[in-house]
Parts: C-alpha cells; sequence; structure tokens
C-alpha cells in the first residue's frame, strides 16, 4: 500500500481521511484495476458515467466490481456477485469511482498537478517492485502487476489519482469537535437506567382444541408453503487443483536465468553493505546540533529521544538501497563516513538526516553458476503468476466457448468427482451423516449460482492458490412436499398460529387492566391465563449500544416506553406475545464523568466530520458535473446478477 495514506490516517486529518480515502478512493487502488477495457454499449459507445471530462467505462466498472468481489471474499468466501449487489455493493462501488474521479477532476480544475517523476519515485518503493538486490527491478514491478491483474497504464493512473486527492486534504480542514456542552445531554443518556418487567403470554395457552376443516388447512398450507418448502438440491461435478499444475511450465530456462543474469550484473558484483542507525530533523541546524550533542558524549538514541524522534536501523543497505530510502546525498555522506562516525548532514525527501554505520561489510561478486539458483527461484515465481493466469485463462475459454467440464477435465488430466445432491448448506437429505469436503465451502454458493443446463465455471477456492471446476449434475427445484405427506405437521403450525392470534388478543386485554393500575401477575390472575411467572428485566442505555442485536427484545422496547405504561411484542416464531412494563426510569448526568463526554464528543465529531466530507464530495461533483447512464448500469448489474460472473 502506498505510504501516503498511512501518513494521512495518522496526522490531523485522520479522522476526515480514514473514512474518504480508505471507504471511497483506496478502494479503487487496494481492489483492483478501475481502467478495464472491457466494453458492452451504453453512454458514449462504452461508458456509465462521464464525470467532468473522465468518462467511467463499463468495462471500467466491470473490473472493479469483480476485483472488489474477489477483495470482499477474502473475509467471506461464500459471497457471490448477487449477494454482493444485493447488499448494496454494486451501488456503491459506482458511487466510489464516481467520487474519486470526482475529487480528482475537481482538483485538477483548481491547479493541482502530480507529475510522473512522483509516481516513478513512489513506486520505486513498493516491496513487489524489488529484485534480489533490494532495488527497484522491472522484471518484479511486471510480476507484481501480472499477479495483481492490473496494468502498467492503471496502476499509474490510480498512484496519481491518489496522489491528487492527498492533496485536496487541506480542503476538509482540520476536523470539527464538538464543545463539551453538546456532547454532555448525548452522554448522559447513556447512563439512563430502567427497570421493569415483563411476561410471556404463550401460543400454548390458546391451542383450538381441534383440527381445521380440509379446506381451512389446505388455505393455510397454500399461505405458509415457503415454511414446509424443500430447499433446491443440486448435485455438483467439480475438479479441484492448485497452483502447482503450472509447475513444470514455469520452470525458467538457463537462457532466461542467464539473460536476467546479464541484465542485472550489478546486483551480482562485488559490492559493500552497511547497517545504518538515523533519525530526520526539519533542518540543517538541528541536524549539526544533534551530531554536536552526540560527538559531546551523548549517546544517538538519548539525543533522538530528546527531539521526540526514535532512531530507524536498517540492516545491508548497499549504496543504491539507502539512495532509495533517502536521497544520493545522504547516501553518499554515510558511505564517506567509516564505521561508526556521524555521517555529514545531508537532505533527504523528509529532512536533514542525521546518521551513521554501525557495521561495515563486503560482499563477494557472484558468479552465474553461484546466483543460479536465486535467480530461478525469483524467475519462477514471477513467472508461476503469468503462467497461472494464462492457463486459468485456458480453462475459462474452453467454458466460454461452450466445452463441458469433462471435456476440459480430461484435456488438462483432471479428476472429476460428483457429490450427491445437496442443500446450498451442503447437508445431503438422503444422508443426514454425509460431511462434505472442506473445498465445499466456497464451490456451493458459486455452484448454486450457476444455471442448470450443465455450463460449467472455473472458480478459486482459496485466492490465487486453489482453483475448482464445477458444474451441475443433477438437481431439484425448492418446492413444498404435498400436503398429505406433512399433514401432522402442518395441522400442529396452525393450530400455534390460531394460539398466537388469541394470544395477542389476550394481551392487549392485560394490557388495559394494567393500565388502570394493577401490576402483571394481577391482570395475569384476573383472566385466569395459564403463563410463566412475570419476570424483572432492567439495563442502562449504554448497554444496548455495547450488546446490539444481542439483547432480548423486551429489555429493547423498554428503552422505547413512558414511565408506568405498557406495550405488547410479537415474540419470536409462534411463542406468543410479551407484556412489558416500564416501572422506572433514573435520568442519568455525566457531568462527573469527563471520559464518557469526552468519548461522545469524539463520536460525535466523526459524524459532523463525515458529513462534511460528503458535503464536500457532493459540491465538488456538482462543480464538475455527473452524467450516468442509468440504462447501461441496470444493463451491467442484471448481466452480472443473473450470471454470476465471478
Amino acid at each position: 500500500m502506498i505510504t501516503f495514506i498511512r501518513s494521512i490516517v495518522t496526522s490531523r486529518f485522520g479522522a476526515i481521511f480514514a473514512l474518504l480515502f480508505v471507504v471511497i478512493i483506496a478502494v479503487g487502488f487496494v481492489l483492483g484495476d478501475v481502467t478495464g477495457s472491457s466494453s458492452f454499449g451504453g453512454l458514449g459507445g462504452g461508458n456509465v458515467a462521464k464525470v467532468g471530462e473522465k468518462n467511467i467505462t463499463i468495462g471500467e466498472l466491470n473490473d472493479t466490481l469483480q476485483n472488489r468481489l474477489r477483495a470482499e471474499r477474502q473475509q467471506n468466501p461464500n459471497l457471490d456477485m448477487a449477494n454482493f449487489a444485493e447488499s448494496g455493493g454494486f451501488e456503491s462501488t459506482i458511487q466510489r469511482l464516481i467520487s474519486s474521479y470526482g475529487l480528482s477532476e475537481f482538483g485538477k480544475a483548481a491547479g493541482l498537478a502530480v507529475s510522473k517523476r512522483i509516481v516513478d519515485y513512489e513506486i520505486k518503493k513498493l516491496p513487489g517492485a524489488k529484485g534480489l538486490d533490494g532495488q527497484f527491478s522491472q522484471e518484479a514491478f511486471q510480476a507484481f502487476l501480472a499477479q495483481n491483474r492490473l496494468s502498467e497504464k492503471s496502476f499509474r493512473d490510480l498512484y496519481a489519482q491518489d496522489l491528487f486527492n492527498q492533496q485536496m486534504g487541506s480542503a476538509f480542514g482540520s476536523g470539527v469537535a464538538p464543545p463539551s456542552s453538546f456532547a454532555l445531554p448525548y452522554a448522559s443518556l447513556q447512563l439512563e437506567q430502567r427497570s421493569g418487567q415483563f411476561a410471556l403470554v404463550p401460543s400454548q395457552s390458546f391451542l383450538p382444541s381441534n383440527d381445521p376443516a380440509p379446506a381451512i388447512l389446505a388455505k393455510f398450507y397454500a399461505e405458509n408453503s415457503a415454511r414446509f418448502t424443500i430447499p433446491e438440491q443440486r448435485a455438483i461435478s467439480y475438479a479441484l487443483f492448485d497452483r502447482s499444475i503450472v509447475d513444470s511450465r514455469a520452470k525458467p530456462t538457463a537462457a532466461e536465468i542467464a539473460e536476467y543474469y546479464q541484465k542485472n550484473q550489478r546486483s551480482f558484483a562485488a559490492s559493500e553493505v552497511r547497517d545504518v542507525s538515523r533519525f530526520v530533523v526539519p533542518t540543517e541546524a538541528a541536524a549539526k546540533a544533534a551530531i554536536a550533542q552526540i560527538n559531546g558524549g551523548k549517546s544517538f538514541e538519548a539525543v533522538a529521544a530528546q527531539l521526540g524522534l526514535s532512531v530507524t536501523t536498517e540492516k545491508a543497505l548497499s549504496k543504491e538501497a539507502l539512495t532509495g530510502v533517502s536521497s544520493k546525498a545522504v547516501a553518499d555522506a554515510v558511505f564517506a563516513a567509516a564505521k561508526g562516525e556521524l555521517a555529514v548532514p545531508a537532505r533527504g525527501s523528509l529532512g536533514y538526516f542525521v546518521a551513521k554505520a554501525t557495521d561495515v561489510r563486503k560482499v563477494e561478486a557472484r558468479s552465474l553458476a553461484q546466483a543460479s539458483t536465486q535467480i530461478a527461484l525469483l524467475l519462477e515465481s514471477q513467472k508461476r503468476e503469468a503462467v497461472l493466469a494464462e492457463f486459468t485463462g485456458e480453462i475459462e475459454d474452453a467454458f466460454a466457448d461452450g466445452q463441458s467440464i469433462n471435456d476440459v477435465a480430461k484435456a488438462q488430466n483432471l479428476k472429476i468427482e460428483v457429490t450427491p445432491k445437496l442443500f446450498a448448506n451442503g447437508a445431503s437429505p438422503a444422508n443426514p451423516n454425509y460431511k462434505s469436503i472442506e473445498e465445499m465451502r466456497a464451490i456451493l454458493p458459486a455452484a448454486f449460482q450457476l444455471d442448470e443446463d450443465g455450463s460449467a465455471q472455473l472458480i478459486e477456492v482459496v485466492p490465487g492458490k486453489t482453483f475448482a471446476m464445477i458444474a451441475v449434475a443433477d438437481f431439484e427445484k425448492a418446492a413444498p412436499p404435498p400436503l398429505s405427506k406433512v399433514r401432522p405437521i402442518v395441522v400442529q403450525q396452525w393450530k400455534l398460529a390460531e394460539g398466537k392470534k388469541r394470544a395477542k388478543i389476550a394481551a392487549e386485554q392485560l394490557r388495559k387492566i394494567i393500565a388502570a393500575g394493577k401490576s402483571i401477575a394481577d391482570s395475569l390472575a384476573a383472566l385466569k391465563i395459564k403463563a410463566p411467572a412475570p419476570e424483572t428485566i432492567s439495563g442502562t442505555r449504554a448497554g444496548l449500544s455495547q450488546n446490539g442485536g444481542g439483547l432480548p427484545p423486551a429489555l429493547l422496547l423498554l428503552f422505547s416506553m413512558k414511565e408506568g405504561t405498557a406495550k405488547t411484542l410479537a415474540a419470536p416464531g409462534e411463542a406468543g406475545w410479551l407484556l412489558v412494563k416500564l416501572d422506572r426510569v433514573i435520568k442519568g448526568n455525566a457531568a462527573g464523568n469527563p471520559a464518557l463526554v469526552a468519548a461522545k464528543s469524539a463520536e460525535l465529531s466523526n459524524f459532523i466530520n463525515a458529513e462534511l466530507s460528503a458535503q464536500f464530495i457532493a459540491a465538488a461533483l456538482k462543480e464538475v458535473g455527473v452524467t450516468k447512464d442509468d440504462e447501461a448500469i441496470a444493463n451491467l448489474r442484471k448481466r452480472l446478477t443473473s450470471n454470476d460472473a465471478n
């Protein structure tokens, strides 16, 4: 990840940029190539939106969605495109693209610029772009791009876009913190305490004694068929393989190893490396003053600590590597100093370096024979990603051309396995003891999105490592069984449903009696209702936010009532109805709890700053102008969710 995002999040703009860049801008960079070339028709012949002078193509949006889904699957392997879209991922991705480009276009109009040199500098610092010597390597960079499915142009565009948005930071200000007097009422509300009682009016106490007439039962079954429906079942054909399948194709040849050696001879020549300790100060005068204190007897670490800084120590740095993390002037100064001697202060990208070499070592030159094993490992790692992408692409092309899973498996010498008919959760209706293989966690969600015509799909079981070809071998649609086969269960459910209706009437009668001044227990006795004894219930409003959805429904209802009143609430399932009475409210006062007030103030500040960020983005989009092709967007959504192209 680029370094400026880390620095922004810890800066005075952190509260805003943690929201803005991580959620809106960094998504495009982290999750994939948003400059795809696919085209399906739409606005301007292939666009879904125009932001200022920037067109967002259908292919660009498609690629961003696919890459974002792949990233989401790191946390939720069962996620598919349909569920991703249903949960708002499709629309949010479009808005993030538009917002990101809108800020960039707004910045350009305001005179901001990002040079190619700055982008080059940031790219050279990427760990994935470094070769065996720790220096930037074009071969390693290309392998990094292949591994992340990026083109160099799209990668550079994204980097430039992020740097544009970084420069916009000052426009958001330093954040808004509400005064404590504003936060105090909200903090006090957290300390509010409530207590009361609740009782269950059970459906079981009001069950009909007779079975329903056939017509009534048939009507109930038809209206509630979803309760009794047997879920869809599918038998899945699958063939598993991992990245080792391309090992033989990824082995570098002797010629490739020799070519790499010739192109990178400097990496294998005799050299000197140094262990370097350093800290950075703003000015040359400050650097000279620090050096004077060290020469006067203070330790290197003590002087850094006195300035509020920490010492960075890096091992085995070549002169080129040190240049990459500082500057040529700093590297020249450090490599000119003797072991343990302080280098002459020199300016780097962040300020003036106070540095010394704690150790100096000579590195012997390595011949082609000596370096060939290391080079082979590097080239094999780089080549494997490209070969694996080519191999999986061939399989996907074969499926797109209509080949069956059996045809492709035979061509690749892979074994086809077929499961029994399974529910989507992996259970077998024919064999309750059946246990699915671990890979089914990823296979089943994808398999239940496939068409039933036998068309196959390639999926990633473990992203980048394990893959599966899958197809539907057999299936049974979801449907309720004949009423005659489940009649006893349906009769039982009808009685419970009828009992719950009568329990609701009784609960309302109880509520009216309680409103006249009686307790819950006395009210139950007065109506001769067989029910569990009432229970006391209490809590604080802060407890609601801490426990979220894990709280009892009666306690949640308690905090939406007026003191002395009672309310009814449906119990889960067909259990009956809850009767809840609020007896007492004790107001909270956070005046003596500055920590709580500060926490609530920080929480409100996040809301305020998030709103300011959203308003700024909205204003920028209005300024540059946004046009969307809703039809093209809808068509892409339909295509992706109906076919689940992932």
